[in-house]
């Protein structure tokens, strides 16, 4: 009895092997032979009520569907349509250009854009480009204030953004602030973007709300470890569901800011939650002349020194604060029109008028009255590209991308959702 009850455990665990087994298989040669977006199994293998094989297969369809995805590339449309239509596509964050005269380009552009909910990934070539973010543009694209990391896989681009002059270059990740004025000149190049909106940065990795450039030493361990999951993320994506994207994207933010702070991680995630709440009380009380470093540190019960040094990473408190409320007032003074410049400075503690006027140009390389003229400036529409004398078939899909891509960059900071029209 007691052999026939151990070959009948063993026989039984064989078969739960051979499943397991079986279903590693199926699962991998899935991947190797991805299908395409809502496939079905057979209906005629399962016997359900009309019903039941409805619940099931929007089940399945929705746990398939793929990551919406948008592209501009050769065969969607003429070579001569790609540059102007790679341009409306970025236009939510730069205007570009081509170095080189269109006529002269061997390579045209080519950009493929993953919407992940929370967050945009992109992969992209192009020839050498002029890329700008001038602060009339920013008044009037005020919500597109978000964190480009990018890793340039090969190539080059040397950039002013605010204050900070840096070169992009393989061996890092760099961040490029478009809550800051850009110029950008780049070569021939293909590069990886993550793009980030400022309330998810400020929340996940507030460490990197203000950074600009190299966000890791070159070619450092960090730097490698984060740029081959870009790449990773690039060969992936492709296949994978909208119901992952949440799971993709927490995890690169957890990798990323892992490898951002560095050291003991336990410490590290508490000192990243103090330091999240606190920037987060810091926007809400703004307009409170009192805030400050005492404020700070009775609120949240630390000392000076603990104050000092959670914030080090940002530039130290008084500045963030500074900056925050600066930022306020741009917003304020382009978007209402109606009120005293000087109303505006002092709603956010501001006393001195010229004090206000010198840190505002210092800080955004324009006077508080230009700011003001351009938020007054009619809003900017993107060009429509105009389809080419072609049959829209060659032509429509590009252009349906292009324009997807523009809004999903301009509408990202403002959905936790997947916009797919």
């Amino acid at each position: 009895m007691k052999w026939l009850f151990q070959a009948t455990v063993e026989q039984s665990l064989a078969g739960q092997t051979r499943y397991v087994l079986s279903q590693l298989l199926e699962s991998l040669a899935s991947l190797s032979h991805p299908s395409p977006p809502y496939e079905l199994e057979d209906q005629s293998e399962i016997a359900l009520s009309g019903a039941a094989w409805e619940n099931l297969r929007r089940g399945r369809t929705r746990m398939r569907a793929k990551i919406p995805k948008a592209s501009v590339a050769r065969g969607m449309a003429p070579d001569e349509w790609l540059q102007p239509l790679f341009s409306q596509a970025i236009a939510a964050y730069f205007d570009s250009e081509p170095v080189l005269d269109p006529a002269q380009s061997k390579s045209p552009p080519e950009i493929h854009q993953y919407h992940l909910g929370q967050a945009l990934f992109m992969d992209s070539k192009f020839e050498a480009q002029r890329f700008r973010r001038d602060m009339a543009m920013m008044a009037r694209n005020d919500d597109t204030d978000h964190l480009s990391l990018q890793y340039f896989v090969r190539g080059s681009n040397k950039v002013v953004n605010g204050s900070a002059e840096y070169l992009e270059q393989p061996g890092n990740i760099f961040a490029v602030n478009l809550a800051y004025k850009i110029e950008a000149l780049s070569e021939d190049s293909e590069v990886l973007l993550l793009v980030l909106p400022r309330e998810l940065v400020r929340r996940e990795i507030p460490q990197l709300t203000d950074a600009l450039g190299g966000i890791f030493a070159q070619d450092s361990a960090s730097a490698q470890i984060f740029s081959h999951h870009m790449v990773a993320l690039k060969h992936c994506l492709a296949r994978a569901t909208a119901s992952e994207t949440s799971s993709i994207t927490q995890g690169t933010l957890g990798l990323l800011g892992a490898l951002v702070q560095g050291g003991d991680i336990t410490a590290s995630a508490a000192q990243q939650a103090t330091l999240r709440t606190m920037c987060s009380f810091i926007d809400r009380h703004l307009r409170d002349p009192g805030l400050g470093v005492e404020s700070l540190c009775s609120q949240f019960r630390c000392s000076r020194a603990t104050l000092y040094r959670l914030f080090k990473p940002l530039g130290g408190v008084r500045e963030h604060i500074q900056r925050r409320r600066l930022m306020a007032c741009f917003k304020a003074i382009a978007l209402q029109a109606h009120r005293r410049i000087f109303d505006v400075a002092m709603d956010y503690g501001f006393v001195s008028p010229s004090h206000f006027s010198n840190l505002f140009r210092d800080y955004f390389g324009m006077t508080p009255r230009e700011a003001r003229e351009a938020g007054n400036q009619p809003p900017q529409v993107v060009t429509r590209i105009e389809l080419v004398p072609a049959p829209s078939s060659v032509m429509a899909p590009a252009k349906d991308d292009a324009e997807l891509m523009w809004e999903w960059g301009r509408t990202l900071a403002k959905t936790g959702t997947i916009p797919t029209e």
